[in-house]
C-alpha cells in the first residue's frame, strides 16, 4: 500500500482508505489472492493423495536383486 500510495502522491495524512487507492490503480488484495492460491493447492495435494505416501521420483532399485524388484513392481 506504500509504493501505491506513493504512485498516486497521496500520503497517510490525506485518510484515503485502501480500498479506495485499489480501485484507483486496480490493483488486487494480494493477501486475498494467496488464500485461494493455498486453497487450490491443498485440494491438489487432497486429490494426489491416496492414503500412502506420495512417490517423488522413480524407485531406487540399485543394489536390488530381480527377485526383490519383481515383487516391488505392480503388476
Amino acid at each position: 500500500m506504500k509504493f501505491l500510495r506513493h504512485l498516486l502522491g497521496i500520503t497517510k495524512l490525506d485518510k484515503e482508505k485502501t480500498q479506495c487507492i485499489r480501485e484507483k490503480t486496480g490493483a488486487q488484495n494480494i493477501v486475498k489472492e494467496i488464500k485461494q492460491y493455498q486453497k487450490k493447492w491443498l485440494k491438489h495435494v487432497q486429490r494426489t493423495k491416496t492414503g500412502t505416501e506420495i512417490q517423488t521420483g522413480r524407485k531406487k532399485e540399485r543394489g536390488m536383486t530381480e527377485e526383490e524388484m519383481e515383487v516391488s513392481t505392480p503388476i
